[in-house]
């Protein structure tokens, strides 16, 4: 009775066989025509599953080879139901989240003032950039920025993302101006802001004062404001950018040992019931609205803690790799480092100390107020 109470509702049954006769026994199941699945020994006992329905098979090769037996609810998922409910089932959980893969969900407008993101946000709907689109049908990012640009001057650039389905603008506004617009100023030669080697121009006025591959001192003017034709002067102020090679010799000091945390693996759960599987979910995927009461589709990631000792083995590239980051977020967003070196370097058991070498290209026009003698 108990065992019928155990097995009941249950689809598969988990039968555990001991007994000098569980070999012969298991042969004579297969034999039979048993389906069975999932089947392990451990010492005399076999173990292995079955369907319910062949219940009364079992029995009665049971009394013939004359072995012990004991029943338990099966595993969930042992034996593949081919039933056409269930490959129906099989093939909508397989189907659902690749076709919910291929759509935009979600479109979304992140920073700026309100009234910026409510004209952002119909601007893409003109687009036909909404929900239920397909990713394919999405514009590139360079065209979204550019005609966001070019409606709404107060933008200094404009940052597309997807994550999965979901499009997020993100707009980036012009810093506020003093009283005096960029129109207003006077006009102004371009001055070298430091030694470096000219590498190239980007003007919009103004002429060149020096060619390429050319050294300059701090204080050199590099572009003029005055424009000479024939014996008439014209001043009209130079604006725009020069880019120029220089080195900075920098020292550092840092830990020898590193300890940092590297991302695991990623799982995907799919949940019943519109709740995620547990509490260790990085992030839910967004699913169409009329499947999200009924399945939720959920991404978990684990980390690893792991650490790392600097050695001269393979101090260096970690040294350079980690230096040249530190250096790019203090130059400007179009800087580069075009090389590094490392000049020095020390290890003991606690620190390691050194000067890197860098070369920088970066943009180190100032502007130069005109006096009334040029």
């Amino acid at each position: 009775m108990r065992t019928a109470e155990r097995l009941r509702g249950k689809e598969t049954v988990r039968v555990t066989v001991s007994g000098s006769g569980a070999e012969a026994f298991f042969s004579a199941c297969a034999a039979s025509g048993i389906r069975i699945r999932d089947a392990e020994a451990e010492g005399d006992r076999l173990q292995f599953s079955v369907f319910r329905k062949d219940m009364p098979a079992i029995r009665r090769l049971r009394l013939k080879y004359r072995v012990r037996l004991r029943l338990s609810a099966g595993r969930t998922g042992i034996i593949l139901d081919r039933s056409p409910l269930s490959v129906a089932a099989v093939l909508l959980f397989l189907l659902v989240p690749l076709a919910c893969s291929g759509l935009i969900w979600s479109v979304g407008v992140e920073g700026g003032k309100p009234e910026r993101q409510e004209r952002i946000s119909d601007y893409l709907e003109k687009s036909g950039i909404r929900p239920f689109i397909p990713i394919g049908s999405v514009p590139d990012e360079a065209r979204i920025r550019n005609d966001l640009m070019v409606a709404d001057p107060g933008l200094s650039w404009v940052r597309v993302s997807r994550e999965g389905g979901r499009l997020t603008v993100h707009p980036i506004e012009a810093p506020e101006t003093g009283e005096k617009g960029e129109g207003d100023l006077q006009p102004a030669h371009l001055a070298a802001s430091k030694r470096a080697v000219i590498t190239r121009f980007e003007l919009t006025k103004g002429v060149r004062n020096v060619l390429p591959n050319t050294t300059v001192e701090k204080g050199d003017i590099v572009a003029s404001g005055i424009i000479t034709q024939r014996e008439d002067s014209h001043v009209t102020g130079a604006e725009g950018k020069v880019y120029g090679d220089y080195y900075v010799e920098t020292r550092f000091e840092m830990p020898a040992v590193i300890r940092y945390s590297a991302p695991g693996e990623t799982a995907y759960q799919l949940a019943i019931g519109g709740k995620s599987a547990n509490a260790d979910v990085w992030r839910e995927i967004p699913m169409p609205s009329f499947i999200r009461p009924f399945l939720t589709l959920s991404e978990s990631r684990s980390g690893m803690a792991r650490e790392i000792r600097l050695t001269e083995e393979n101090g260096e590239p970690i040294i350079l790799s980690v230096l040249k980051e530190k250096m790019l977020s203090t130059l400007d967003p179009d800087a580069t480092v075009k090389d590094e070196k490392v000049l020095r370097v020390h290890y003991d058991n606690d620190k390691v100390k050194g000067t890197i070498l860098f070369l920088i290209n970066e943009n180190i026009a100032v502007r130069k107020h005109i006096s009334q003698g040029d």
